[in-house]
Order: structure tokens, then C-alpha cells, then sequence
């Protein structure tokens, strides 16, 4: 045992005050406690061995009893002293297994002395504590249901737990699933059988730390009696740096048994210990041919020894060696190695062993040797051309540039090698070159052309053609090829295909003719004129454009392009084409003649553009201009003022015509006014504005006649135009007020209309004028309720169109009928006029430069 070890044992031994030895495996003492020495008169020295079984000291009791002991046992033997005397004791022995090692510990207490209590559990705890708290490894006592008792200082370093928090509480707490929930059974039936698993037994078992994490330990139990009560000491040792040493290093043993590199190990005398199967493949020899041998062994003739000395001094020195060698194989053949070989140092810097990597470069040096003298015939030839000839290796780095690299790059051929090629083309953005995609699989590639950067940071285009040159096994080896400058051609190659793309690109048509040929025949269409024309590439190409004429087509403009053709001059007309398909469009055509070096037309471009729509969006604004002025001026222009009102509205369509209309006028004595919105922006709104306001005047008059009211006016406007705005798929929003000045009576119907609004001059705050009401044109049977209520001097009523609340500002908000009311508060005792152009600039600061999307109409009424 140990020293360490057993200074530990004595420690805990003399604990107790019964005597107590340790026998080992084959029952002989190997440690005992004071109170043995004092039972038995000897020391531990004299009893070592057999000396306590063999010598019959304890009677009853032989060496062979306390070697095969497995299980506990109690009983009586007699002790014969070293003074001569024996005495009766008491015995009880148990087998425990301590770090893999099997032991007995053997308790005697004198029969004849009175039984003395067991030491406290408490105070073996301390005593535990004192001599375990020191150690790295952790010790945790639990009783027989796996209550905690004892938590050493290296158990809360190991699982995180303090002792406060782990004594008392159940040791499957540092057990991980499924351990910690089949623990409480293990310890049920030990109690019950006494079977033992895992006590007197070490091994490998899993822990689980406070945080949840799990790690590797050694875990040892042994069992122990301490006052008549059973106990379980467990000792746990962390695993996991060892874990993880242990993976790396078969990680890096398998890395060097696979690799397909030659890896030799040898120590300082220079006896090989180890090599890989690469190495044994590449030598001939077998592993254990090597092991214990000099590398002198794989030595050819045919490395001078210059080399080899200059290898032995500079790993001698602690130095890397780096070089090609020949070596000779057990079968005597020879073979190139690209050979590395390092010193491997201990931690304190000491060399202990040298590594040697070989990597087999037979094949290469072959290849090498065979190229020699083609390449020396390829150089020659280079020389002789014109063209800019060169090699490559098998990752694209020049090895060979012939002088015209001179004159098309501007630099000398010295500077090309080395580089790869594709550090020589232009880094613009451009794709440098297809040749890229020919190397990426190993394919010849011809005329593919590689844009360059001259030295002058001129671009240079080349046409390039290359092929690949493998060895004997199929390696790429090298690439050979030839550039020719044509940067000259693609220039004017390239200025081509941007006026190519340019006039396929345009939108609108260009045909270009053959002034030479009879007829004029086309030589050239751009996909535009197809698409307006509706004639294929094909159908249009060696035809003339006359294809493109009609019976309405204007003989004025046939004409003046026949005279123009034949001066030679371009010109510019108008006039209507046929498309293939019969449909008739405006074509707007520029003639503009070619000339050659002599001044002689040789062709004719002529620009088409379909200027259909335009045409036609011009006599709709013709048409729009028309309706507006038609609109415009059947709405009242100017302030109306009659016995006690005055009246004043304005309307700004959105759009030329507008749907928003107002009217007001005197009616036998009476004040009438109205405004409507007429669903829709066009004409037809406009038109059928019109109508309305013929309609709402003789309505309103003949409502007089008959003594009605606004309500029934709008009945009749209803019934009256139900069918015109049902079949125009149009309705309209009225609302409509009748004021007698006589009276001061204001009556009022609305048909779907927004309220009106009243501002009473006693009253600091407007309401609204509402009345139950469909809009017109959608039920022919509509019921519109008859309002009416008493005004004032100087009250105020504002009649306005959804334009007015629904206007929005940049960030999308409605200018609503809040802000309405407010603006018309604000500007109360301003007469209508000016009071309806306030309320107008209140709402356009809103809106801030956002146009209007809907019709606005107004209308203020002052009772005076």
C-alpha cells in the first residue's frame, strides 16, 4: 500500500475505538488501528503478512476463512495476547472491494468489557469531513434509503451542489435519467435480498452536476456500520479531461493510421517505433520489418550523401528538414518522396522523437522528365509565331509565355509566369472569360474570348484556344494553348451589337429598306413594328411598307413621301395604316435617308410610332373642354342676394368634367337651393348634371305652384329619372332646401346627400341638417322626409359635396367634417363669398399640395 494511501487508512482507523484490522486478499494484515495494537500487545510490523491469521493469535479464524470471506460475519474468538494472557472477544467481519482491490475489515471488542455505545454518526462525519475535505475527489455518505449525510469539499466541486444543499436531501439528485429514478429500487432490494451490484465494485458511471450538465466518473462504494445503522461511502473521481484525452488521441491515432500519407515515428537513436499503413504500402516493408531498424535501411545509392548528412544535422540541430529524396523499397525498386521530417518535443522543450512524413512523387517526377523535351519543341515554335503562345500548370499559374505577351499585354513574359491567369483579366465586373468553365472540367475550349487589362490599363480582348494535358493515369498535368488579339474586331463587333440591341430594345417600330433594290424591300424590322403592326419578322422582311396602306390612308401624305424618296430627303407625315389583322391606326412616320462614302442613299430608316391612343386622348380632351364649358356655365357665377338671404357656392371638378353640381335661385318669393354629387367623373356625370338642373327648376316651380315642399320635389326627381340612371348605371346624392323669407322658415330634404351644416348666430358650434332620404335612381319608391325649422339674422348654412371632408393631406389623414366645422366657426362673420373661399384655403393648407381625387362644391347661405 501506498504511503499516501496508508497514512489515509490509519487516519480513519484510529477513529474507532474498537480494534480494527484491514486484511488484504489473502487474508494477511496490511493495516491496523491503535486500538488493535493495544488488544493484541503488537505492533502493526509484527502481525504484517499472516502474522495475526497464521500465527493463531486469533483463533477460530484462519487465513483461508478471511480470504474466501464474501459476506459479513459476527461471532466469538479467543485473542492470545504477546504477554501471554487470552481474553474472549466479540468479531465481525466484512468483505468490502476499495478501488478495484478487494478487502476485510475485521472488528474485535473484548467480550468481558461492557459494551460501549458506537462513536455518534456526527462526530465520524467530522472526522470524515476533516480528512476528505482536502482531496481533489469527492466522498458522499448516505444512509440505507440514499439520504446524504456527508458532502465533501471535492463532491461540491464536482457536481456544483454546497454540502448546505446536498446533505439531507437523496444522492439520486446527482444521478442523470434513467439512473436517478431506478436508484430508490436498487437500495429497496439490497435491503430486502442483499444482493450486491455495484457495492465493493469500481466503475465507470455518469454524474449530473447542479446546472443539469451530465459528466464521466470513477465512482467506488464500499459499505459501513456506524451505531448499529448501515451506511454507504461512495468516492467519485471526475473522468472527463481523461474522456476527452482519450478521444483525441484515438482521433489522431486514426487520422495517421488513414492517411494516405507515409508517416514515420523514431526516437532519438533513430530506431523507428512506429509507421502507418500508407508507409508500409509505400516502402514494401511490413510494420514490424521497421520497428526497431534505422531509416537507413530505405537508403538508395542514388541520393548523394551530401543530402543525407544535411538531413542528419538539421534534425540533430532541432531544425525541420524539407526535400525530395529517392528511397529503395524492399523489393530494391526506387521511388521519390516529397519527405518532411520535424522534431516532436516534451513539455519542458526536450526533442524525444523525430515524426517523417512521406508523400509518394514518383509518377510526378516521371511526368516531369517526359515533358522535358516537348517542351523545348514547343519553346522553339513559340519564338518563331506571331501569336501569344503559353503553358499552364494544373491550378492555371502560368509556367511558359511566349515574347508576344510583349505586345498584346504590355508586359514582358518574365512577369507572366507565376501568375495565374486569371489575376490578367479586366476586373471591371465583366465575366473575365468561358474559358473558365472549359478549365472547371478539364475540356478543350477553342476561339473563346478572354477580356484582358493592359499594362496601360488599356482593355484587350483575345481570342483564346487551349487543351489539357493529363498523364499517363489521367491527371491533369498542364494546359497549353494560344491567344490572338482581336480587340480591334470586337470593338467593332461590340459597337454593332449595341446598335443591334438598341433598335430591338426601342419601343417604338424601325424598318430599314434597300434604296438600290426595286421596291424598296425591307433588309431589317425591330420586334416593335411586328407587335404594331401585327406582321411577322418574315412576313415584313423583303417587302415593301406599302403593305401597311388602306382605303382611308391620306393620298396627300402617299404622296409627299413618293416626292421626298425621290430627292433623297427624309420627312416627317402622319397618316392612317392597317394592321394584318384589318384594324385600322395612326402611324406617325420619320423617313430619314442613308449615304455611302459618296454621298449616294443607299438605304432608307423609317421610324414608326402608333400615335392611335394619342390621337384619340386629344379629341377626348377636346371633347372634355367642350362639356366643361358646357358645365361651367350653367352653374350660378356670382353671389345671389334676394329679401332676407344672400347666397353664394363654388365647384371645382377633379378631373375636366365633374359630377359635383350646385344651383340656387329666387322661386315666387322663395330662396331654392341644391346641391347633388353625380356618381362618376366623365362626361356622362357631366350630362346628366344637366339634366338634373333642368329638371330640379321646373320641379321646383311647379312645386311652388302646387304649394309642395322639397320632399316632394324630390319624389318627382326620382320617379322622373329612376329608368335614366338605372340604365346609365349612375345614381345621384341630393340635398335640397327651400327658405321663405316671410316666415324665416327654412324647409329641407336630403336624398342620401351629406348634411347640411348650421351655424346659429346665438350658438358658438354648428349641427347638422339631416333628413331620412335613398339617393335618387336607386328605388323608384323612395320615401324622402320633409324637415323644416325657423332661422335667424345672420345665421349661416353650408351645404358642401363629399369631395369637401373626404380631401386628404401627404400622410393620408381626411380633411373630415370636424376641420369643416371649425374652418366654418372660424370664419362665421364673413359673408358668404369670402367665407366659402376661407373654408377652401383652410382645406388646401391641409391637403399641402396633394391634389384633389374627388369633385369639391360649396354653397353658404346668410339670412340677413
Amino acid at each position: 500500500m501506498p504511503a499516501s494511501e496508508a497514512d489515509l487508512a490509519h487516519a480513519i482507523l484510529d477513529a474507532e475505538d474498537d480494534a480494527l484490522f484491514v486484511l488484504d486478499a489473502s487474508g494477511g494484515v496490511s493495516a491496523m488501528n491503535g486500538a488493535a495494537e493495544r488488544l493484541t500487545g503488537y505492533c502493526e510490523a509484527e502481525l504484517a503478512g499472516d502474522g495475526l491469521l497464521g500465527k493463531n493469535i486469533v483463533e477460530n479464524i484462519s487465513v483461508e476463512t478471511a480470504a474466501a470471506a464474501t459476506a459479513p460475519r459476527e461471532g466469538r474468538v479467543r485473542v492470545r495476547r504477546r504477554d501471554g494472557t487470552a481474553i474472549d472477544a466479540d468479531y465481525a467481519m466484512r468483505p468490502l472491494v476499495i478501488a478495484d482491490r478487494p478487502i476485510t475489515i475485521l472488528r474485535l471488542r473484548p467480550h468481558s468489557q461492557e459494551q460501549a455505545p458506537d462513536a455518534p454518526l456526527e462526530d465520524t462525519i467530522k472526522k470524515l469531513s476533516a480528512i476528505f475535505d482536502g482531496m481533489a475527489d469527492g466522498l458522499v455518505l448516505i444512509d440505507e434509503v440514499g439520504l446524504m449525510h456527508l458532502f465533501s469539499a471535492g463532491a461540491e466541486r464536482l457536481f456544483g451542489y454546497s454540502a448546505s444543499e446536498a446533505v439531507g436531501g437523496n444522492v439520486k439528485m446527482l444521478m442523470p435519467s434513467p439512473y436517478r429514478e431506478q436508484h430508490d429500487a436498487y437500495l429497496r432490494a439490497y435491503r430486502e435480498t442483499g444482493v450486491k451490484k455495484i457495492i465493493g465494485v469500481g466503475r465507470e458511471v455518469v454524474g449530473r452536476r447542479k446546472d443539469g450538465s451530465v459528466f464521466p466518473m470513477y465512482l467506488s462504494i464500499g459499505e459501513i456500520w456506524l451505531s448499529g445503522e448501515r451506511y454507504f461511502v461512495g468516492m467519485t473521481h471526475d473522468l472527463t479531461r481523461l474522456k476527452l484525452t482519450e478521444e483525441r488521441l484515438l482521433i489522431l491515432s486514426a487520422a495517421m493510421d488513414q492517411s494516405p500519407v507515409g508517416f514515420m515515428i523514431a526516437n532519438r537513436a533513430g530506431q523507428i517505433q512506429y509507421v502507418n499503413g500508407a508507409f508500409t504500402r509505400l516502402t514494401g516493408y511490413a510494420a514490424e520489418e521497421l520497428v526497431g531498424e534505422n531509416p537507413r535501411v530505405l537508403q538508395s545509392e542514388t541520393t548523394p550523401r551530401e543530402q543525407y548528412r544535411r538531413l542528419w544535422d538539421a534534425i540533430r540541430e532541432g531544425r525541420e528538414w524539407r526535400g525530395e529524396i529517392q528511397d529503395r523499397r524492399k523489393d530494391g525498386s526506387l521511388y521519390w518522396a516529397l519527405e518532411m521530417i520535424t522534431p516532436l518535443r516534451e513539455a519542458s522543450g526536450q526533442v524525444t522523437h523525430y515524426l517523417a512524413i512521406q508523400q509518394d512523387i514518383t509518377e510526378q517526377k516521371r511526368d516531369k522528365e517526359a515533358l522535358a523535351e516537348s517542351e523545348e519543341r514547343f519553346r522553339k515554335v513559340a519564338e518563331m509565331a506571331g501569336e501569344w503562345l503559353w503553358e499552364q500548370d494544373a491550378q492555371g499559374r502560368y509556367t511558359y509565355s511566349s515574347n508576344a505577351v510583349r505586345s498584346i499585354l504590355g508586359i514582358e513574359p518574365e512577369e507572366v509566369v507565376g501568375r495565374t491567369y486569371s489575376s490578367l483579366f479586366a476586373s471591371d465586373g465583366a465575366h473575365p472569360s468561358d474559358a473558365v468553365l472549359f478549365k472547371e472540367t478539364n475540356a478543350e475550349f477553342h476561339r473563346v474570348v478572354n477580356s484582358y487589362r493592359r499594362k496601360d490599363g488599356r482593355r484587350i480582348s483575345t481570342e483564346s484556344s487551349g487543351a489539357p494535358i493529363f498523364d499517363d493515369k489521367g491527371r491533369l498535368m498542364k494546359w497549353r494553348g494560344i491567344d490572338r488579339d482581336i480587340t480591334a474586331e470586337k470593338d467593332y463587333e461590340d459597337r454593332l451589337r449595341v446598335r443591334d440591341r438598341a433598335l430591338e430594345s426601342l419601343h417604338v417600330g424601325v424598318a430599314i429598306s434597300d434604296a438600290r433594290a426595286p421596291g424598296q424591300p425591307n433588309i431589317y424590322v425591330n420586334p416593335a413594328l411586328s407587335r404594331m403592326t401585327g406582321y411577322s419578322r418574315d412576313e415584313l422582311l423583303g417587302r415593301s411598307m406599302h403593305l401597311l396602306q388602306g382605303p382611308e390612308t391620306d393620298r396627300e401624305a402617299l404622296l409627299e413621301i413618293k416626292r421626298a424618296l425621290a430627292r433623297g430627303e427624309g420627312c416627317e407625315v402622319t397618316l392612317k395604316n392597317y394592321r394584318k389583322n384589318g384594324e385600322a391606326f395612326w402611324n406617325e412616320l420619320i423617313i430619314s435617308p442613308v449615304r455611302d462614302g459618296n454621298g449616294v442613299v443607299t438605304h432608307y430608316v423609317g421610324i414608326q410610332t402608333d400615335v392611335t391612343e394619342r390621337r384619340r386622348a386629344e379629341e377626348s380632351r377636346r371633347e372634355l373642354e367642350i362639356a366643361k364649358q358646357i358645365q361651367l356655365s350653367l352653374l350660378p357665377h356670382a353671389p345671389l342676394c334676394v329679401a332676407g338671404a344672400s347666397i353664394f357656392g363654388v365647384c371645382k371638378p377633379a378631373t375636366h368634367v365633374g359630377g359635383d353640381y350646385f344651383d340656387y335661385f329666387e322661386n315666387a318669393g322663395s330662396l331654392d337651393a341644391a346641391i347633388a354629387d353625380v356618381s362618376g367623373h366623365s362626361v356622362g356625370a357631366a350630362l346628366m348634371m344637366t339634366v338634373v338642373r333642368s329638371m330640379l327648376r321646373a320641379e321646383a316651380r311647379k312645386a311652388v305652384d302646387a304649394r309642395s315642399n322639397p320632399a316632394a320635389v324630390l319624389q318627382d326627381l326620382n320617379d322622373l329619372l329612376h329608368g335614366d340612371l338605372t340604365q346609365a348605371e349612375l345614381f345621384i346624392t341630393m340635398f335640397y332646401c327651400r327658405y321663405d323669407p316671410l316666415r324665416r322658415r327654412l324647409r329641407y330634404a336630403n336624398g342620401g346627400h351629406n348634411p347640411a351644416l348650421l351655424l346659429r348666430t346665438q350658438e358658438r358650434h354648428c349641427r347638422q341638417l339631416d333628413g331620412d332620404g335613398l339617393v335618387l335612381g336607386v328605388d323608384r319608391a323612395a320615401v324622402f322626409e320633409d324637415c323644416c325649422l325657423p332661422l335667424q339674422k345672420d345665421d349661416k348654412v353650408l351645404l358642401y359635396t363629399d369631395g369637401v371632408t373626404e380631401a386628404q393631406n401627404v400622410a393620408g389623414d381626411f380633411y373630415g367634417v370636424e376641420r369643416l366645422c371649425k374652418a366654418f366657426e372660424a370664419n362665421r362673420l364673413l359673408p358668404p363669398q369670402p367665407l366659402v373661399h376661407a373654408i377652401l384655403g383652410d382645406m388646401h393648407r391641409f391637403c399641402d399640395r396633394v391634389p384633389a381625387s374627388d369633385d369639391i362644391a360649396m354653397v353658404v347661405m346668410q339670412i340677413l
